[in-house]
Parts: structure tokens; sequence; C-alpha cells
């Protein structure tokens, strides 16, 4: 689902009249189970395996994300510590997708408070979080209201309730997310990316001896990282020599 059908469907259900409590209710309140069903989705197939699977790739997308932001806004601004997200805004995202979506039927519906302390930041952080993604695109949400046991002579009471989530995949990780699920070719900044760690990694290793090299590189069994060692040694003698 992406930011514009969820516009299309909350332009397309007007909030019906609610009668107030003497509560607060914020405007453009929806009553509960008006707009909801429009606006949850399963999660990739519905099964534990395939959103796992999507979710894996959306969080990993956000954090590429939030890193490559972070660097350009560094760039102008030197010490400049989150992207468009911020690491809070990661925390956020992550328990929403790993805690408290319905994989089956995409339900989301925690209380603010609820999230703050999952993440273990305060309210008014998470509140903030919340609306750097929204603006981000990874999610919107509707506030939502329900009737009271108590009536009066204007018709039933209401009380504000917590608000619905949607979650969205946003154009800006897009191309990632079906990359890292196997449908589609890297991206273009994720390509130079890659290649730009491969350039490193040679870099590096340029300027290793031997010794250094395997010492740094080598994984597998002691016995054949040792044999490797005393090779290793014999070949930076020879160059010690050689260089003599």
């Amino acid at each position: 689902m992406t930011v514009r059908s969820i516009g299309e469907i909350i332009a397309q259900a007007k909030p019906k009249k609610v009668y107030r409590s003497g509560q607060p209710v914020w405007r453009n309140t929806y009553n509960q189970g008006q707009l909801e069903h429009r606006l949850w989705r399963p999660i990739a197939d519905g099964t534990k395996r395939g959103a796992r699977r999507r979710i894996g790739a959306i969080l990993k997308s956000a954090k590429e994300l939030e890193r490559r932001t972070r660097v350009e806004r560094q760039r102008s601004h030197p010490g400049t510590r989150n992207g468009v997200l911020g690491q809070i805004g990661l925390d956020v995202l992550e328990v929403l997708y790993t805690r408290f979506v319905d994989f089956k039927t995409g339900t989301l519906e925690p209380a603010i408070a609820t999230i703050a302390e999952a993440v273990g930041h305060s309210y008014s952080a998470v509140h903030a979080a919340l609306r750097r993604l929204r603006t981000a695109g990874f999610l919107h949400w509707i506030r939502r209201c329900r009737p009271t046991d108590r009536k009066s002579e204007a018709g039933p009471q209401v009380e504000q309730i917590t608000n619905a989530y949607a979650l969205l995949l946003p154009k800006s990780i897009e191309g990632l997310v079906k990359h890292l699920l196997g449908k589609a070719p890297i991206p273009d900044d994720a390509r130079w990316r890659k290649e730009q760690q491969a350039e490193e990694w040679r870099t590096m290793v340029a300027g290793l001896s031997a010794q250094e090299l395997v010492r740094d590189t080598w994984t597998g069994d002691q016995l054949a990282g040792e044999t490797l060692a005393r090779i290793a040694r014999l070949i930076d003698q020879e160059r010690e020599s050689s260089t003599c």
C-alpha cells in the first residue's frame, strides 16, 4: 500500500458525527471500525516465514536510508547525528513490525505509551519518531473513537481510543527491498555502496603483510591456519630480503 492510496481512502471516508463525552476527542477522528478494514493488509503472504523475510528486508533498507541521509546531512552540517529517521525512529519501526503488528491481518493499534515502554524512550521522543516515520512514508495512522456506555440528551457519548496504524513501503527504499527479496536488480545507490566497500577492501588488503592478511581474514580450522601462518612468515621474510 502506498502513501497516495492511504490518502485516497481517508479522503473518501469522512468522519462520522460523534457526540462528545466531556473528554477530549481530536478533530478528524473516525469511529472504530469505520476505516481499519481498508487500511490494514497482511504482511507479505501473512505467514510468519513470509512476513519475517519481508520485514527483514524493510528494516535493513530503512537502516541504509538512515545511514545515507545522515551522511548527506553531515556534508552540509558536520556533526549531525541523525538522518531522516533517527535511531529512535528505527527502533520504533522495528518494534512495530516485530512486536505489535499482526502478520495475518496487518492489525496495528498500540498506544504510544506502550510503544515508548517497548523501545525504552520517552513518550515525546516516540511521538516525534512516529511523525518522522510518517513523513518518510513508512506509516500512516488515523485517530479513532468509540461509544461509551454513557448517554446524554445529545445521544451516545464517545471516548478517544488508540490510533490505527498502516505500515507502508516508501518509494525511497522500494528498489532495495525488492532487490533484497530477489525480485529486482540491485539499485544504483546500493551498487555504488557495494563497489565502494569492495574498493576499500582491496586497498586494505594491499597494505597488509602476508601474516596480517592471514591473521585478519582466516576463519578456517586451526591446523590449516597454522600452516598458512608459517607460509605467510616465509613470504614476508622473502619480501624483506628482496627489499634489502
